[in-house]
């Protein structure tokens, strides 16, 4: 039903050997993966090209369902040929809807705590046309907080002291991409609004989908450090952390970040096929280069620590497109950083799915009938459970990141920081500025 790479069978296979090949460098633990695309090969093959299905299917299923509904009934020709739409849209939704509740389960409704409830904004608990994903992190208590005793230059262990401290409850937040959340004062959350917007989006998500912010006293800066200061100012930080580079996409004939929506209703098997990193790979690809390879995407990390090291720029809030993948690493390196334990950070971490899963459950039906409905019927069989894990995070992957950083580092230690492009110095000031 479709097209299949040429060549002989041995020859296919080596060829998708070697595509699924990922490469080691540069990252300790678990390196780093990059696209492979070896010499000698054509764009077809580079592609692993397999049909994601064909619209012959429906067009057939149509023809046959009007047939005989002008044979069996009294209706005219466009009425018959309009009847047989609707029984092929209402079969494809029912087809989806016992796949996704029987075959290929969606995960249950979840239910919010009251303590995530208290400090969450979003899908998960009010309707939001804004912003997605949003809950402030503070009120998150640290524990073995170690600080210097004030007026004491000696920094030996002696004159340090051990405390328990809470986040501010308007220092920091985090969420998924803000549309035009402050031109309205109505559509402000409940919380102040942000002074600071530190954006970890590609230069191209940021430009095909703008932060909107007033008109008024307002500036927008890819450094902390290049523009003037004023304290009544909401201004925009570009802080760009992308998985993968402009170089790479094109490698895989993706002309931007933001083509990938389009790519996932026609062609999903380019998108989650034989190239690796595929699409649910690129998510956790994010977390691990965040925090596995020190400075990676200009030490956005460091960056980010001395802005919100700066009260004058609070509330601080940083944002992806979805607020899960890059916004979620970096968030869970700042609350580490403020010895937040590790479980809440974990939790702090996975409380996205329950943030977005009526947004991931509208977009995975609609993506799905969509394929049914185009004859996309091999993409609706085989990447289904690769959607899910797309739209999702695994705290099982944060965890294998701490595994690693402790198997190099021997922890989040001053090793780790000084690789990161900080100093003990600079986790202190950060402490100073958010914990109370």
């Amino acid at each position: 039903v479709g097209l299949e790479v040429t060549g002989t069978r041995s020859t296919r296979n080596k060829s998708r050997a070697t595509l699924n090949t990922w490469l080691v460098s540069e990252r300790p633990g678990r390196g780093r993966s990059q696209l492979q695309v070896p010499e000698g090969i054509g764009t077809s093959e580079i592609m692993g090209i397999r049909a994601d299905g064909h619209l012959t299917l429906p067009i057939a299923a149509v023809t046959v369902l009007s047939y005989h509904a002008f044979h069996c009934t009294s209706c005219d020709v466009a009425s018959s040929l309009f009847l047989a739409v609707v029984i092929y849209v209402a079969s494809c939704v029912l087809i989806v809807v016992a796949d996704s509740r029987f075959f290929r389960p969606f995960p249950a409704n979840p239910t919010l705590t009251i303590g995530e409830r208290s400090r969450a904004y979003g899908d998960g608990v009010q309707s939001s046309q804004w912003v997605t994903n949003f809950r402030t992190l503070g009120g998150l208590a640290s524990t073995n907080v170690t600080s210097k005793d004030e007026g004491d230059p000696d920094k030996s262990k002696g004159s340090r002291r051990t405390r328990s401290s809470t986040i501010m409850p308007n220092a920091a937040y985090r969420c998924g991409a803000i549309k035009n959340a402050f031109s309205d004062e109505s559509a402000l959350l409940q919380f102040p609004p942000p002074k600071t917007i530190v954006d970890l989006r590609a230069i191209s998500e940021a430009r095909a989908s703008p932060t909107i912010v007033p008109n008024t006293n307002c500036s927008s800066s890819s450094n902390n450090n290049n523009s003037q200061k004023d304290d009544s100012a909401m201004r925009i930080v570009d802080l760009p952390a992308a998985a993968l580079s402009l170089d790479d996409l094109k490698a895989r004939k993706i002309a931007s970040i933001e083509a990938i929506t389009k790519l996932l209703i026609w062609q999903p098997s380019l998108l989650f096929g034989d190239v690796r990193p595929r699409l649910n790979e690129i998510t956790v690809l994010c977390l691990e280069r965040l925090i596995l390879e020190p400075q990676f995407a200009n030490q956005a990390v460091a960056k980010l620590f001395k802005l919100v090291s700066d009260r004058s720029n609070h509330p601080v809030v940083w944002h992806c497109s979805e607020g899960k993948d890059r916004t979620g690493a970096m968030s869970a390196l700042f609350l580490l950083a403020l010895g937040i334990p590790r479980e809440v950070v974990i939790d702090d971490f996975v409380l996205s799915n329950k943030l977005l899963h009526k947004r991931a459950w509208t977009r995975y039906f609609q993506l799905r009938l969509v394929w049914l409905l185009t004859g996309r019927w091999i993409s609706f069989v085989r990447y289904a459970i690769p959607m899910l894990e797309f739209m999702f995070v695994d705290g099982q992957s944060l965890q294998r990141c701490f595994a690693s950083i402790d198997a190099t580092y021997g922890g989040f230690n001053e090793k780790y920081w000084e690789a990161q492009g900080l100093t003990l110095n600079d986790i202190q000031r950060l402490r100073d500025a958010v914990l109370m």
